[in-house]
Formats: C-alpha cells, structure tokens, sequence
C-alpha cells in the first residue's frame, strides 16, 4: 500500500487549514447535547440574562476543539510505514506499519474539490475500528500517504452514463438516498406549503376528473416516471458518474462520482469475496454488477461495486483477478444441493404465496377479472422462480477458489478464494440430519458464502480442503 522507495523519514505534515471548516462541524456535533441544553435554557425567561455567556462558551468550546483537533495532529511516512501524532493534554502516537496497511479509502466531497483537498482514511489488519483519518490533506500529501497520484484519470475510460443510470433501477440499494428524501418529506406533511400543493392537486382531480379520464391517467403516470427518471440521473452524476477501475499488481482502486467524488483502494491479494449479480431487470439489458469485498472494518466500506458491466467486459476483469470466466463457470460440471432442500423451500413459498392470494381474494379490491390476473401472475412467477432456483445452481472447486452460481430470475455468482476463509460453520438442523445434508457457512474478514444444502460426504471433503489451504502439512482427522 505504501511507497516502496521510500528510505529516509519524511518531514512532519499538518492538513491544510481548510480542514478547520469540516472539524467545526463535527465539534458542534460532538457539542450537540450542550448546544441543545443552552437553547432549552435560553427559552425559559429566568435564564435568558445568562444567554450571551452560554454563547461565548459554546462557541469557545466548538473552536478550541476544533482548533487543537487541527493544530496538534501531524503525520509522515517512513520507511517502517506511517506515523500519526495527535493529541494536545493526551497525546497520542500510532505507528501503523505498512504491511498492516489493507485499505485506504480516499474522498473528494464538493466542498473541497475548488481547493482541490481529500479525506482519507486506513484500515489494519487485526483491528477492530478504523486506524485514523484525516480530512483536508493536499494533493501532495496524499501522493505521500499513498505512494503514486491518485488525481491522476485512469487508464481507460469510464462506464457509458446510461449503462450506469440503468444501474440505479435494478440495483435496490442505490435507491436508499430517494428513499431518505422521501422519509425527511414526510415529516413536512403539516407544512403550509405542502398542504396547499395537496389541496391544488385534489381540486385538480375533481376540475378535469382524472379519475375517470384513461388519457389524462396515462399522462401523468409518464410525467411521474420522467419525474422519477430525472432524479436517477441526478444522483448518477451527483454519486456515480464518471466510474473508472484502475487496476496493477498491487491494487484494485475505484474512483466514482462528479459532485461527491470518491475512491476506494484494496489490496489486489486481500480480496475477501467477488460477487457478480445480474438482477432479472438487468438481464433484459444483458449487464452485470462486479463487486469485491476487500478487508475493512466497516463492511459497506470495504467493498466497491462496478456498475453496468457488459458481458466482455466483466470476463476482462474476471480473467485480471485470475477467476473462471462465467461462460467457463456455467459450462462447467458443478455439484448440486440435495433436492430435498428445495422440495421443503418450495413448500414454504408456496404456502406463503396462497396465503397472499387469500388475502386478495378476501379484499374488496374491484373488480374480479383484477384478482384473477394478480392471481395467476403471482403463481405463474413462483412456479418459474421455484424452477429456476432448482435447475441453475450448483458450487464448484477449482484451484483454490469456490464458485457457487445461484440462479432463477436474477442470478448470482460467488467467487471465494479458501485462503481468505477465517472460519467455518456446519450446521445441521434435525430436517438436514434426516436428509443426511449440511449447511456450510465459509466466513471471510468481510462478507460470508453459504453453501444450503450440501451432502455430508462432500461437506466433509470440502472441510478437510480449506484445512489443508491455511495449515499445510497438517493431516485432518
């Protein structure tokens, strides 16, 4: 992670000072408790002589810690790797040596790029919570601390923006920023404004009868899916956009984003777990998610998700991390679940799909013809994803890395390699003692591959491999 060349201690660096701008922030945070206690106090009128002195030290406590939380850190890198000091009554040194170093994570928010500064911030091996971070480090600094220039575009170009907005529709968790949006708005609902938007828009429906106007229905369900179209674009640039992978040796780095720019770089050999998905909406377009789960503290940190990848493209990197290529994968002869695991899953769904189609029935949702179609889709959808689920899955071991494939309408690929595998858990439950199966659970520092189903005498098989992988020479009983 660190500058091999690097032989003789740099000098001391101290952050730019435009760093006191986000340290005020998280001081008042940190002072949020007091801040709210004085303006409790300062409502009351007995108090209210006392207001200006609760300001001034307010203010003098949300400064100074600002203020010694800047002035007395200081970091340089060595040869044995980076020296952090921090610290004005307590002070406090870390050596963090650079092999221990397996991740940094490097951020532009906007409010820096006019000065061009970042924040950064590393992760260790064997540690729990984040080594340190630092905010308002200069484009030089941040060469230092990370060995190369990391402003630098990438080899290659980015992703198509509309391959990438495509990805904001069938990817559940992009849609989590429009989803706050909308629970923030909904403690707005009393608001002046919003009730007279609701009011002109109920005097709308009764002035032109939308209601019973099939044109005027479909007009305005195509302004709300421009609307919410519009919104999607928005956050791609705003998060998203432009996306570039740069890739050698030593590292994997993502760089994502125009307005909130980031990058995240993990070690090329402590990639914990990849995942390639493939939602059933994303099959239409034949595009794939690439993900990997690198080491971190934080397991929504420690992994970066490549966005709209063709086919081609996703073998490229596949083929670079030294994995299957999925046609090779799904070519291949791969070992299968118990079916007894499926026949029990399919009861289950099934049980739970006519309850749901019950309660349609029950409900005073007209007309019949409409309850039929639900009905008849509902079904038709959980006999194909049943199907599916049975007739495309199946694990495999090649080398020493485990590919698990999981299908039906959308589809999974796992790729683990055992080496990363920090514990293993077989599980049985009396329904999988009967059947003579087992549910194995193969753990990584960041993310886990379960495997649902798998006869004993393979279980144990596979058990007595990844033994092998992390003590060699030893003989499992």
């Amino acid at each position: 992670m660190l500058p091999e060349t690097v032989r003789e201690p740099s000098p001391w660096q101290r952050v730019s000072g435009w760093a006191l701008l986000p340290l005020l922030g998280k001081s008042a945070w940190e002072f949020f408790g007091l801040i709210l206690g004085g303006a409790v106090l300062s409502s009351r009128d007995k108090y209210a002589a006392y207001m200006p002195y609760v300001l001034a030290v307010l203010a003098l406590l949300v400064l100074g810690r600002a203020f010694i939380g800047w002035r007395f850190s200081r970091f340089r890198v060595t040869a044995q790797g980076i020296e952090l000091e921090k610290g004005l009554l307590h002070k406090e040194k870390l050596l963090l040596p650079k092999a221990r170093v397996q991740e940094l994570q490097v951020k532009q928010p906007f409010y820096f790029r006019p000065l061009r500064l970042f924040a950064a911030s590393l992760d260790s091996a064997g540690s729990k919570k984040q080594e340190f971070a630092l905010t308002g480090l200069t484009e030089a600094q941040l060469t230092l601390l990370q060995g190369q220039n990391v402003t630098a575009t990438p080899a290659g170009g980015s992703t198509p923006f509309y391959r990438i907005w495509l990805a904001t529709l069938y990817n559940a968790y992009l849609w989590l920023p429009l989803a706050a949006v909308f629970g923030m708005s909904q403690q707005f609902k009393d608001a002046l404004t919003v009730q007279w938007l609701l009011d002109t828009s109920k005097t709308l429906l009764q002035q032109y009868d939308i209601q019973h106007n099939l044109l005027l229905q479909v007009f305005s369900g195509l302004m709300l899916l421009a609307l919410v179209a519009l919104l999607l674009a928005l956050m791609t640039l705003i998060w998203l956009y432009p996306q570039h992978l740069q890739r050698d040796a030593r590292k994997l780095q993502l760089t994502q984003g125009s307005v909130l720019k980031k990058s995240l770089r993990i070690s090329a050999k402590r990639v914990q777990l990849v995942l390639v998905n493939q939602p059933w909406l994303a099959r239409l377009f034949g595009h794939y998610s690439l993900i990997f789960r690198g080491f971190s503290n934080d397991k929504q940190q420690g992994k970066f998700v490549l966005l709209g990848q063709t086919a081609p493209e996703l073998n490229t990197q596949l083929q670079a991390q030294q994995l299957l290529r999925l046609p090779e994968l799904q070519g291949a002869d791969l070992q299968k679940f118990v079916p007894a695991y499926f026949r029990r899953q399919a009861c289950w769904s099934g049980f739970g799909v006519l309850l749901v189609m019950a309660l349609i029935w029950q409900s005073n949702i007209p007309p019949l013809w409409l309850k039929a179609v639900v009905s008849l889709g509902l079904s038709s959808w959980w006999l194909l994803e049943t199907w599916l689920n049975y007739r495309w899955h199946g694990y495999r071991l090649h080398g020493d890395v485990l590919y698990l494939w999981q299908g039906g309408l959308s589809r999974r690929w796992y790729m683990l390699p055992l080496k990363q595998v920090q514990q293993v858990r077989l599980q049985q439950t009396p329904f999988f003692q009967q059947q003579q199966m087992v549910n194995v659970q193969l753990h990584t520092a960041n993310g886990k591959l379960t495997l649902a189903a798998v006869p004993n005498a393979a279980a144990q098989q596979l058990y007595t491999q990844i033994l092998a992988l992390q003590y060699p020479g030893s003989n499992p009983s």
